[in-house]
């Protein structure tokens, strides 16, 4: 079904739109428009065997932070047991830790009712704390940017 999508400003000039299908019902998107939405899906063979962090999210511009609203997550069996996080930036402040034992984890969805959200103007990574000599660690994520 088509989308209609209407624009304008408010008192503050800022850009204020709704979206209608074409029946005139409101389409309600929780967070924020598709237009902002991004998404990551997790490399072919997963986080193996590193400490390497891996960008999930590349900044989304001056004044503008990145949420992320859920993330899938699983493992297969491990050589070590690790860790996970997501990092606000480079190296940066752990927003969300879990912990992999060497059986693996099977997928797993999380939902943030209160998104994390990252510091302006900054990339989003998840890392692997320590390697996990064998096995993949696969992490999907999904958010928006917004101020």
């Amino acid at each position: 079904m088509p989308v209609i999508e209407i624009a304008g400003r408010d008192a503050s000039n800022l850009v204020v739109s709704a979206l209608i299908d074409t029946t005139g019902k409101q389409i309600v998107v929780p967070y924020a428009a598709d237009a902002l939405a991004w998404r990551y899906a997790a490399g072919a063979s997963g986080i193996v065997n590193t400490t390497t962090a891996v960008t999930i999210k590349t900044a989304a511009g001056a004044g503008l932070r990145n949420y992320i609203t859920s993330l899938q997550i699983n493992a297969d069996a491990l050589g070590t047991a690790t860790e996970v996080a997501i990092r606000d930036g480079a190296a940066g402040a752990v927003l969300w830790r879990a912990k992999i034992q060497t059986a693996g984890l099977p997928l797993m969805e999380i939902n943030f009712p209160i998104p994390l959200r990252g510091t302006a103007n900054t990339l989003l990574e998840v890392v692997t704390l320590t390697a996990t000599t064998t096995g993949g660690v696969y992490i999907n994520a999904q958010g928006f940017a917004a101020p």
